[in-house]
């Protein structure tokens, strides 16, 4: 596979807009640590919001997680429903699936008015039983979801296995789904939020933060910004607030982008139209992309070292392309054209850390979204104009540093 370690969303998108390296000394409403998907919507969102914004990026816009993301829209949570209802409770795992589902459309409409078309495109979703052991783990989820009053139809096995193109055990229709381009679409909320006057900088790493009673300030390698409010989105605290470190977990995913589906091979293997999540301790998702590619994703493992790192790739993308050809037969032969792997910070409980920590005034985190968090990453920008307008509402605690059950 000629692809190793290389990204499609990054080699799809050659021609982009260069924004200037941070200096100096400025101030504003509020400064957005993070260029990637997170940090561009939530830039987009607060400067639309009339607030005056500053977005600093490392690196370049877009070229790190948001990279090698799956560029897909959930409508559902990444965790189970009975395992978040333990953890946070009946009542706020309510709320966290009624926001979740908003967000979604929300988001997708969004993604569809940018100044950049990012190939949004509206999908079904389904929860994919591989195995009748997954299909029994999958109906007890079901019970689950309508214990606490959330949609979740069972389809079988053969309507499932008619759809999908794969054999199945059964499924849950989760609703709404969609596919895009996470790199366009972030290039695109970076554009939607400088047309609204955020000024927008790469290349421009940020050191550390300090604050007052009365205010706070970004310190930069090459200037600060006197602000009264930050927004964290670097999918893991990092050096802003290293304290917070604990309460988040990093794993590597893998993906892998095949080389074009034959016509042959197009008959054999159904609609072609659904996100599918394999749930269970070794989640996989498939989606597939306008030009007859499949995109398929899975295989989360610890961390290696990174003299290992590109062994463990070839093995990763290798058992993935195995995996996904016992899934499609007919496409048993057809190599891969990228593979890659990303960082996936998450949490214990499987929920995302969004909201402000009391250790850190004028500060408000958007971290470990997961492998298919931009619905949460739409609502963590819409929560954080909020936030910064005093506007807050109480369902806005369910993500924040303070849920229990």
């Amino acid at each position: 596979m000629p692809g190793y370690g290389r990204r499609y969303w990054a080699e799809r998108t050659t021609r982009r807009r260069n924004y200037p390296a941070f200096k100096g000394e400025h101030t504003a409403d509020v400064v957005v640590i993070g260029g990637g998907l997170t940090g561009c919507m939530t830039a987009s969102v607060l400067a639309s919001g009339g607030l005056d914004v500053v977005l600093v990026e490392a690196g370049r816009l877009a070229s790190g997680a948001t990279a090698g993301g799956l560029g897909v829209v959930l409508s559902t949570p990444g965790e189970s429903y009975h395992a978040i209802e333990a953890a946070v409770g009946r009542r706020n795992a309510r709320v966290i699936w009624k926001e979740t589902e908003r967000s979604s459309r929300e988001l997708t409409t969004a993604l569809g008015k940018l100044p950049i078309g990012c190939d949004v495109t509206s999908a079904p979703g389904v929860l994919n039983a591989v195995t009748p052991a997954d299909a029994l783990a999958l109906r007890r989820e079901q019970k689950a979801r309508k214990a606490g009053g959330q949609a979740a139809s069972w389809v079988t096995a053969a309507a499932t296995s008619a759809e999908l193109g794969t054999e199945s055990a059964g499924a849950i229709h989760f609703g709404h789904a969609a596919t895009f381009d996470p790199v366009r679409a972030a290039l695109g909320f970076a554009q939607a939020a400088t047309r609204k006057r955020a000024r927008v900088f790469e290349r421009s790493r940020v050191k550390r933060t300090r604050f007052t009673r009365t205010t706070a300030t970004v310190v930069l390698e090459r200037g600060t910004v006197e602000t009264r409010g930050i927004v964290v989105a670097t999918g893991e605290p990092g050096p802003v607030a290293p304290q917070l470190r604990r309460h988040v977990r990093t794993s590597t995913g893998y993906v892998v982008v095949t080389e074009p589906l034959t016509a042959a091979m197009r008959r054999e293997a159904g609609a072609r139209r659904a996100v599918t999540v394999e749930p269970g301790a070794d989640p996989h998702l498939l989606r597939w992309l306008p030009d007859h590619r499949a995109v398929f994703a899975g295989a989360l493992s610890k961390p290696v070292a990174a003299r290992l790192r590109d062994k463990a790739l070839v093995q990763r993308t290798a058992q993935l392309m195995y995996e996904f050809s016992v899934r499609y037969p007919v496409i048993s032969g057809l190599p891969a054209r990228w593979g890659w792997d990303v960082p996936v910070v998450s949490t214990l409980d499987g929920l995302p850390w969004i909201g402000p920590h009391r250790n850190y005034p004028f500060h408000f985190f958007a971290v470990a979204l997961g492998w298919s968090g931009d619905a949460m990453a739409w609502w963590a920008a819409r929560a954080a104009l909020r936030f910064f307008t005093s506007k807050a509402r109480r369902e806005d605690a369910v993500f924040g540093f303070t849920r229990r059950a």
